[in-house]
């Protein structure tokens, strides 16, 4: 999914791994939309700031947390057959917003992050979808991916949901003409390197994550 510079985004904020003011502060003042998933609201809180939206089934979200909101703020989703994620992300698409950016989503629970992963996977096609940790970030891209990045920087391409066929790649020292990347089969998307600051990608079908490192891991 391709969106506009002036799509209206949103900011959600997950019950995993508290971000950083720093990370935080890159959309805060710059999204339409800042929501807590459930115990995300918790976590931004914390840290003195307060979401327009607390989504989900509610039942990490303290007692003294809930009492910060009016009941408008609080949307209760009792269906037990979706995560938190998959709820604000209906959420966001019911409000016409086009793009996501999502932190607080890893964290102790590998379980809660494979199953975002899935939530976010589901709506591919619906919102273009960013998760964002201290040190990277992960595109669901379903056909068109583009970035500046500084010279040296790894981004790594993962099927994760399957075939992803006929990608072509602008910027990348391992350029990719034409090949095609499948779970379990070489060759293997990991750990590229940008040799241009301009970094494109384009594929026919298939939904590919591209995993970019914003600093280097020791």
């Amino acid at each position: 999914m391709d969106i506009g510079p002036n799509s209206p985004t949103a900011l959600i904020v997950g019950n995993g791994e508290t971000p950083s003011q720093t990370l935080l502060a890159q959309f805060w003042d710059k999204v339409e939309l800042r929501i807590g998933a459930d115990g995300g609201a918790n976590r931004l809180l914390s840290l003195g700031l307060t979401p327009d939206f607390v989504i989900g089934d509610l039942d990490s979200l303290t007692e003294a947390n809930r009492k910060q909101f009016q009941a408008s703020q609080l949307h209760l989703v009792t269906d037990q057959e979706t995560n938190d994620v998959s709820k604000v992300l209906e959420f966001c698409h019911h409000q016409g917003i086009k793009g996501v950016h999502l932190l607080g989503m890893q964290g102790n629970r590998t379980d809660h992050f494979m199953a975002c992963l899935d939530s976010c996977f589901g709506f591919r096609n619906l919102l273009e979808i960013s998760i964002w940790s201290e040190a990277e970030r992960i595109d669901l891209s379903t056909g068109i991916w583009s970035a500046v990045l500084p010279i040296g920087t790894t981004v790594s391409l993962i099927p994760a949901f399957g075939p992803v066929t006929e990608i072509t790649s602008w910027g990348l020292g391992y350029a990719l003409a034409g090949r095609s990347l499948c779970p379990g089969q070489p060759p293997c998307g990991v750990s590229n390197l940008s040799v241009q600051p301009d970094v494109r990608i384009k594929f026919s079908e298939g939904t590919l994550l591209v995993v970019t490192q914003l600093k280097q891991i020791e």
